[in-house]
């Protein structure tokens, strides 16, 4: 189900940088093993983020702690 009271730019980790080794590719782009964000939290890539049928982002199927990158990589914090 995708939430219409919670814009999924809530959900995004902005900015990111990529860090460590190229783990695949999504449309042409490589998906980086982990992305560290302004303050130096390190998150580790767990998946691609869920849209419903209109192209829209399913920001409540993302569990506490991770995060969307765009284009539509979630990942998780590192412990």
């Amino acid at each position: 189900m995708v939430s219409r009271s919670l814009p999924h730019e809530y959900f995004v980790l902005t900015p990111a940088q990529k860090t460590g080794p190229v783990i695949g590719h999504l449309d042409g782009r490589p998906i980086a093993a982990a992305v560290i964000d302004r303050d130096g939290g390190r998150y580790r890539f767990v998946g691609i983020a869920a849209r419903d049928r209109r192209g829209r982002l399913d920001v409540t199927a993302l569990k506490p702690g991770e995060w969307i990158v765009t284009p539509d990589l979630v990942y998780a914090e590192a412990a």
